[in-house]
């Protein structure tokens, strides 16, 4: 019909720096029915924008975020906070931008692939994963501290994707690969199968 489709923003946000990682929406623990969305810039700047393009908040972070952010109640309450990792730290963010506890924690090596968030039972006692240039996998509780009961030696070369974790027969399985093959390991890290 000679007229063309324009598409009208509803709301637009000034940052000053372009956009990095695909924007992700998250749930607002106050506002159920109501997303908001996070996205990191180029200047290692993680924010916060609500449903309405209100920026709620700026955080600096330590370098590009690895993978997705997870949300999680660390304190059991229903609130919700951010929990996500860089090759250099793993953060736990609250919902007004604030650091956590003990967090950010400084990883031990390099990161080399994107935080891995279980709960074995459905009770928020999470468990947080991640693994190294120095071919560990470290288990990290949702505190930051580091999980005593996880034995795991190491791996034959870097693992670069996400750990999972499955159950099958009432056992739980944490499964993860390199390019030398793949593990299958219980929660303290021991073989389950060889």
């Amino acid at each position: 019909t000679g007229t063309s489709d324009q598409t009208q923003a509803v709301w637009q946000v000034a940052l000053g720096s372009q956009v990095q990682t695909k924007p992700q929406l998250v749930k607002n623990h106050y506002e159920p029915t109501h997303q908001e969305i996070l996205f990191q810039d180029a200047g290692n700047n993680l924010h916060l924008v609500s449903s309405s393009g209100q920026l709620r908040w700026t955080v600096p972070l330590s370098g590009s975020i690895l993978g997705k952010i997870h949300q999680v109640d660390a304190y059991k309450n229903g609130k919700l906070q951010y929990l996500f990792n860089t090759k250099e730290k793993l953060y736990l963010l609250d919902r007004t931008g604030n650091h956590v506890g003990n967090f950010p924690v400084s990883l031990k090596s390099s990161a080399t692939n994107a935080v891995s968030v279980f709960d074995y039972d459905n009770n928020r006692n999470y468990r947080c994963f991640v693994a190294t240039e120095n071919k560990k996998i470290y288990a990290y509780d949702v505190t930051g501290k580091i999980i005593t009961g996880w034995k795991f030696d190491q791996t034959e070369q870097a693992v670069t994707t996400p750990l999972q974790h499955f159950k099958a027969a009432a056992k739980d399985y944490i499964v993860f690969k390199d390019p030398s093959g793949i593990y299958l390991v219980n929660r303290q890290g021991e073989s389950r199968v060889s």
